[in-house]
């Protein structure tokens, strides 16, 4: 009867070791599970204007944490990301444009996702306008992406990209006295 109890005792320990592996597992993929709403979102805010990349800017930093460069990525996130997305909360669906809406705009042939579908991304739109027109204002270039790609962008939205990326994008100095503004050329 000993050894009975011993077994007993053994398969007990055994049961609480798995369930705590659950349970911790359980954890990890809540963690995961946030840390894939936050992704979609930062995604969603990057689709739009300067308010909504402002308001990442601040969620990332108002955690304590920087938001990187480069973020990585995990088999497991990539297999969750292509199967059904989870449930829209009451201020994701207020943020979503309406179905009537959409369909009344015209289609835009060229997002930031679209360079990941083969199409151009926004870089490329605005360097492909500068090596075509080169030292051209902010305003003319809105004027240009707006006439070649059917890109309605903000003044302020154009100027990050060319400001962030100096290694694609060259600007002369204003110069006040003859009010002339800065121009912006691809390298």
């Amino acid at each position: 009867m000993n050894s009975l109890d011993a077994f007993e005792k053994r398969l007990r320990n055994e049961t609480t070791t798995v369930e705590k592996e659950i349970e911790a597992y359980n954890q990890r993929l809540e963690a995961l599970n946030k840390r894939l709403e936050g992704l979609k979102r930062a995604a969603q805010l990057f689709e739009s204007d300067e308010p909504a990349i402002s308001e990442l800017l601040q969620a990332g930093t108002a955690n304590g944490g920087v938001i990187s460069r480069v973020m990585p990525t995990l088999s497991v996130a990539k297999t969750q990301a292509a199967s059904a997305g989870p449930k829209l909360s009451n201020a994701q669906r207020r943020r979503q444009p309406s179905v009537r809406t959409r369909s009344k705009t015209p289609v835009r042939p060229a997002t930031r996702t679209s360079g990941q579908n083969g199409g151009l991304t926004r870089l490329e739109m605005i360097a492909a306008v500068l090596k075509r027109h080169p030292r051209r204002t902010v305003r003319e270039l809105l004027a240009l992406l707006d006439r070649e790609y059917r890109w309605k962008t903000t003044e302020s939205a154009v100027t990050g990209h060319l400001y962030t990326r100096r290694d694609k994008f060259v600007h002369t100095a204003p110069d006040r006295a003859t009010n002339r503004p800065v121009t912006w050329s691809a390298k």
